[in-house]
């Protein structure tokens, strides 16, 4: 059936003005769909979509069988969203709705019998209705990629509530850590797996403190979130020292503050002095996913015990520099893959120093500097140990170099 024909049906079931052009809401521009009804009411069967460029006075609500009047509740519903985003600083939104189940079987039932041509479900029509008028009474713009608040309105049977989805916000930074007893994330305690006992002193871990706790507590006391996240381009061992500006995500979850004052912050965690941070900055959410893709090179200093120093030995470790083939540590073999990894050692040089061997290796993101050192025995080939022939034992390692293509350690 054409325009007019379809009104002349529509007309007969004594619609409200936004049902009634509802069905037609993809004709005329900058219109609202109790607009284009009263303009189907004017015009009837002799309705034309030129008719649609027309802009009669005309305003919001109403009743009838398919709405049960729900229209004239636009404004209850975005003073409840307003007052539910009291408590939290924020610049965009975004509405969802979901409606009572039978206003979406009866509108369906009117779509069966006059079709869905430049229709709109009545779903949308109400988030944008009610959205409009949280925007006016906040101020806060919407944003459909990624708002800051997704504001849920269920108003299946009689519920009328409310739900938030609150989007976390994320910095990115750099790290160096100064102890050799830290670990970068919490680590539960091996006796009571994190619940508390005497054996950890009712904390819940088995180490005193870590990067994570360290950088993100002030981010969460500062922004109120309820927890935050950790995420690190990689990870060094509790043992060993950062002084590379190892890359890191922290995630706070849940903020009622998003704006935070990162100086004050970066101040609070460098005062620890186990954990020095660098170029605080609010990031993307893709950025987690980023930092543990990337591939970066590495340089490390580690200190090395042999049983002796013998210069014609030393330099054979030239012959280091190059591919190596580094099987599964056995370490670390209970939870990783036994397989065979390539890795390029980039540079090399040594020293010795109060009896020790002391080597700075430039590496491919992903090589056991370790295991380069002890061979792990032999699941490294070549490594410091093979090439000088004796056993050869890393008592002291360092990162010192973390380099990102395109960025500045600095």
């Amino acid at each position: 059936m054409n325009t007019g024909e379809k009104a002349a049906q529509l007309l007969k079931l004594e619609l409200c003005d936004h049902c009634l052009g509802r069905q037609f809401a993809q004709l005329g521009h900058g219109l609202e769909n109790h607009t284009r009804g009263k303009i189907v009411r004017e015009h009837g069967e002799k309705l034309e979509e030129k008719h649609f460029e027309e802009r009669p006075e005309s305003k919001t609500g109403g009743e009838c069988s398919i709405c049960n009047g729900i229209f004239n509740q636009v404004t209850d519903y975005a003073e409840m969203v307003q007052s539910s985003l009291d408590r939290y600083e924020l610049e965009t939104f975004l509405l969802g709705i979901r409606p009572p189940e039978e206003l979406i079987r009866k509108e369906e039932e009117i779509w069966e019998e006059y079709g869905v041509e430049h229709t709109e479900p009545i779903k949308t029509e109400l988030s944008r209705l009610i959205g409009k008028e949280v925007g006016d009474l906040t101020g806060l713009s919407v944003e459909f990629e990624r708002p800051d608040i997704m504001a849920v309105i269920d108003m299946r049977e009689g519920k009328d509530r409310i739900e938030l989805q609150v989007n976390s916000i994320l910095f990115y930074g750099r790290y160096n850590k100064y102890s050799r007893e830290l670990p970068q994330t919490e680590w539960p305690c091996s006796e009571c797996g994190g619940s508390g006992c005497d054996n950890c002193e009712w904390t819940g871990q088995q180490y005193q403190g870590s990067v994570q706790e360290i950088i993100q507590r002030p981010f969460i006391q500062q922004s109120k979130g309820i927890d935050a996240k950790f995420h690190g381009a990689g990870r060094e061992d509790i043992d060993v020292k950062c002084f590379g500006k190892r890359p890191f995500v922290v995630e706070i979850r849940e903020p009622l503050k998003r704006k935070l004052d990162l100086e004050e912050i970066k101040q609070e965690i460098n005062e620890d002095g186990r954990v020095e941070v660098f170029g605080l900055k609010e990031t993307h959410h893709n950025k987690p996913a980023e930092i543990k893709q990337l591939k970066a090179d590495k340089s490390y200093r580690a200190w090395i015990e042999v049983e002796k120093l013998e210069e014609a030995d030393l330099k054979s470790l030239e012959k280091l520099e190059g591919v190596v083939e580094q099987r599964t540590p056995s370490r670390v073999e209970h939870r990783r893959a036994d397989k065979i990894r390539e890795r390029e050692v980039k540079e090399i040089d040594w020293k010795t120093e109060d009896k020790l061997l002391v080597i700075d290796v430039q590496a491919e993101s992903g090589t056991y500097i370790k295991e380069l050192i002890s061979s792990d025995n032999g699941r490294t080939k070549p490594s410091v140990s093979g090439l000088i022939s004796q056993k050869a034992e890393c008592v002291k390692l360092d990162v010192t170099g973390f380099h990102i293509p395109g960025e500045e350690s600095e």
